[in-house]
């Protein structure tokens, strides 16, 4: 009968310890660009990428990216902080928590930074061939903790397709990346993640824009031909 109980023990300790990564697509709104530089970025070539991290209670703090040294960049906030330096094709990302609270989730728009996320293609290939997923982005990386998991939930959406040079998107590019803390802790004070995920650069500063929805395009129409009439009207045409 002991033996019964400290196996229920043990079980139940293991499932409160349990850790998770989840990686879902979220192809959301088509963003169209002309062209890539190429698959070779570092933490220093994506400034101006919005990075919004969320922490318990409903605060939240948007603090652009920036270049930090050589090869390097980050965005640092009030307490808290995500850098990445090097190639970011297997390079580190770390995101650092002392702010006193609980951070719930982690937002990072690439767009303003001319920046975009290149996954691993197709989604889950162990060794994708080097000439797969979008030309001329090469292989990419989907996200991966490296270190710091502990006892973390991690839900990382990418989100907003990306398509190059007037093509459908291929759907191993993306704008963003959401990282969402589930567990009930979420990602606490004085703690550090280290992750991978690749990025590649657009070849036109701002050229990276959302294609309205085909609503959006009929109620540009529309408008247009309203305008027009008003003025005819007031013209007396």
């Amino acid at each position: 009968m002991r033996r019964v109980v400290i196996l229920v023990l043990l079980a139940a300790t293991s499932s409160t310890m349990a850790a998770s990564v989840n990686v879902t697509y979220d192809p959301g709104t088509t963003n169209v660009t002309e062209a890539l530089t190429g698959f070779g970025t570092s933490g220093d070539m994506m400034d101006g990428m919005d990075v919004t991290a969320f922490t318990a209670g409903g605060g939240s703090e948007l603090v652009q990216w920036a270049t930090t040294g050589p090869g390097a960049g980050a965005s640092i906030g009030t307490g808290w902080s995500l850098a990445e330096s090097g190639d970011t094709f297997g390079g580190y990302w770390t995101l650092t928590n002392n702010t006193g609270l609980s951070m719930t989730r982690l937002f990072i728009d690439a767009g303003p930074g001319d920046t975009v996320y290149d996954i691993s293609w197709p989604p889950g290939a162990s060794n994708p061939g080097p000439d797969s997923g979008t030309e001329p982005s090469a292989r990419g990386w989907t996200f991966q903790v490296v270190n710091g998991l502990g006892d973390l939930d991690i839900l990382a959406t990418y989100r907003d397709y990306v398509a190059i040079g007037g093509d459908a998107p291929v759907g191993d590019l993306f704008r963003s990346l959401d990282i969402q803390f589930t567990n009930a802790g979420g990602f606490g004070s004085s703690s550090t993640l280290v992750y991978i995920t690749d990025t590649d650069n657009i070849m036109f500063a701002g050229d990276l824009t959302p294609v309205p929805t085909p609503g959006a395009f009929l109620l540009a129409a529309l408008g247009t031909g309203l305008v027009g009439w008003i003025r005819r009207r007031n013209a007396g045409i």
